[in-house]
């Protein structure tokens, strides 16, 4: 695919103007900007929208970029691994190391993400070898969980599941992609294995793996970007698990990946590590001011990196996700777009997703960016010099209600009259509830209304996105929202 059809996926990707020296990066800005992407959970991106991604977030002027791996490539040595996800285009012909190789071009480095011994691909294994499930500390398996990918994690004490482990990481990441610039290593975040063998040494596995992939890739590329989470040396409690993280020796060469939901700061390791990153699920489900402040409390902390999640899940769900059996059998929205439009299928330049990348640009180059400025700045990129006050208002307002209670497992419910409906019978939402949705579709309908004659095609799309969510519940088919008593 040439460059110019490249940036026409891209729709004009959004890069703000600079405005004298305000627009360029200052102290505080971040060493490493990026993303984190769930690569093999976007199964409607082939080659063409992928490079038209990156191109996108090179205009962005990211350098690291994050693609969890495992699951999404043609495993030769483990083909279970990948058979739930054969319609990926990865998968039926591998491109992930052109893509690498375009991104080198537009000066992004890409680090392989994986998880040891659970997550997509990984925990299918224990379908052909369930003596490889890990236990519970009662002693029987642990819960079926997955996104996408449903299935176990495994006993790192089970010598066979060591040996799988090792060698699906080393082929991914010397036999299909060694032209990769390092890896994110994820610790277990949900559950590590407590039978007899692993209950007193939760992590210790995992973190003689990880050191090994670890020494192995430094020798082949000193130069290498290795992130972890901070569970293999600080000792204490892990969020959300009733276990303690490994207290194992750091080594500086490592950098360090903090999350809101299970790896926070810790002050020490931050002051030894190479580089530490904070990734939150701002960029996806948030707001730019959600993006603000995560990039606030991180500079704050001492970090110099930041890739908040930007994961548009395009998969087919065959199993009730987040509790949430209404979604069964469809195709996951990516962003909350139609996977079968052009938008879709590449939706980083769809005008929404292009406010948040320009969030994610303004406040990684200048974390003490004022939310007045970011706002002048995104008005005069979209709608010109002379942009009136109440259509970049209007922009947010839309931004926000598009995401609002959105989660990794669906799209707002605004945005699908048939799921709210259902998801609001089945939980009894209260009048409350109610109320703020009605609220937020009467917005909906007061910027649809400001925006009919609009002049510009930034105006024209605002109308068009609010227009489009109005439509959905005042068909003819239509059930309407219910009005609260």
């Amino acid at each position: 695919m040439n460059r110019r059809h490249s940036l026409q996926l891209c729709l004009g990707a959004l890069a703000l103007p600079a405005a004298g020296h305000a627009a360029r990066p200052t102290e505080s800005a971040f060493l490493f900007r990026g993303y984190y992407l769930t690569f093999m959970r976007m199964p409607v991106m082939g080659p063409r929208e992928w490079k038209a991604a990156i191109d996108c977030f090179a205009e962005d002027e990211i350098n690291t970029l994050v693609l969890w791996v495992p699951g999404g490539f043609r495993s030769r040595k483990f083909p279970l691994t990948w058979a739930y996800n054969a319609e990926h285009p990865n998968v039926q012909k591998d491109f992930l190391r052109d893509l690498i190789d375009h991104a080198h071009t537009r000066k992004i480095r890409v680090l392989l993400g994986f998880t040891p011994f659970g997550y997509d691909g990984v925990n299918r294994m224990a379908r052909e070898h369930p003596d490889w499930k890990a236990s519970q500390a009662d002693g029987t398996p642990v819960d079926e969980f997955g996104i996408h990918s449903w299935g176990w994690s495994l006993c790192p004490a089970r010598a066979e599941a060591r040996e799988f482990m090792r060698g699906y990481l080393r082929e991914m990441i010397f036999d299909f992609y060694p032209n990769a610039d390092g890896l994110m290593v994820e610790s277990s975040d949900y559950n590590v294995c407590r039978c007899a063998d692993c209950r007193a040494r939760p992590y210790e596995e995992e973190f003689r793996l990880t050191r090994e992939i670890s020494e192995e890739m430094w020798r082949v590329n000193p130069e290498a970007l290795i992130l972890v989470y901070p569970h293999y040396f600080t000792g204490r409690k892990v969020p959300g698990l009733e276990t303690a993280a490994a207290r194992q020796e750091f080594d500086p060469r490592w950098g360090l990946m903090f999350t809101p939901h299970s790896a926070h700061f810790d002050a020490d390791l931050i002051r030894r590590a190479k580089c530490s990153i904070f990734s939150g699920p701002e960029a996806a489900l948030g707001t730019p001011e959600a993006v603000s402040e995560a990039v606030k409390s991180a500079s704050a902390q001492g970090v110099n990196g930041y890739l908040p999640s930007f994961e548009a899940f395009s998969y087919p769900v065959a199993r009730p996700e987040g509790g949430e059996p209404f979604f069964t059998g469809k195709r996951r929205r990516p962003l909350g777009l139609d996977p079968d439009t052009p938008a879709g299928r590449m939706p980083y330049g769809a005008l929404l997703p292009r406010v948040q990348r320009a969030a994610v640009r303004s406040f990684s180059r200048d974390p003490d960016l004022s939310m007045e400025t970011f706002r002048r700045r995104l008005g005069e990129s979209l709608f010109g010099e002379n942009v009136p006050a109440a259509a970049v208002s209007d922009l947010l307002e839309l931004q926000r209600i598009w995401n609002f209670e959105a989660e990794w497992y669906w799209s707002s419910p605004l945005l699908d009259p048939a799921f709210f409906h259902e998801r609001a019978r089945r939980l009894g939402w209260t009048e409350e509830k109610l109320a703020v949705y009605q609220r937020n579709l009467d917005q909906l309908r007061k910027i649809a209304a400001r925006h009919a004659e609009a002049a510009s095609s930034a105006e024209r799309e605002i109308r068009a996105i609010a227009q489009g969510v109005i439509d959905l519940w005042t068909g003819a088919n239509a059930e309407p929202l219910p009005k609260p008593r």
